[in-house]
């Protein structure tokens, strides 16, 4: 059995995660931050907690993985951090012999460290980082990510997790 757990600020994720779905068949859990506001100047407080990696209360705090053989665990790249959101995730739960692929997306070349802070964070939490991708997203709408989601879906072979 698969889960998606995800954190999604601009329905990219969500969306390349339900295309992930619809094909695997895996659960998913979108993980809420209880303190995201819309506006300009929540947007900068949000942006500054991810570049400091703060945590933030989240919906829900913890989920039993054991029950999984595969979790896929996705962050925006928030000028090059990973969302507070899913830092908090990472913090309350155990990742103990769980076999993990970590994912982000990004408007630009970032990305790198999100995945970074990521493998690091839950392998220090006794996970297993299989693998790792970056969807770039600038300027793509649905259709070309669908395209790109299907092409990475083979490349990793998760169709194997059907």
């Amino acid at each position: 059995m698969t889960s998606i757990i995800l954190y999604s600020s601009n329905k990219k994720i969500r969306y390349i995660s339900h295309v992930i779905q619809e094909k695997i068949g895996a659960d998913i859990v979108e993980i809420k931050d209880l303190n995201k506001k819309t506006g300009f100047f929540s947007n900068l407080k949000n942006n500054y907690n991810a570049i400091r990696s703060k945590n933030t209360p989240i919906q829900p705090e913890t989920i039993d993985l054991n029950v999984y053989d595969l979790i896929l665990i996705g962050s925006p790249s928030t000028f090059g951090g990973i969302s507070p959101a899913i830092s908090t995730f990472i913090d309350k739960n155990s990742f103990k012999n769980r076999n993990i692929i970590i994912f982000t997306t990004t408007n630009s070349h970032t990305g790198y460290d999100v995945l970074n802070t990521m493998k690091e964070r839950i392998e220090q939490k006794g996970g297993n980082i299989i693998n790792t991708f970056i969807m770039r997203v600038n300027n793509k709408d649905n259709e070309q990510l669908k395209i790109n989601t299907l092409k990475l879906i083979k490349q990793l072979d998760l169709d194997l997790y059907a």
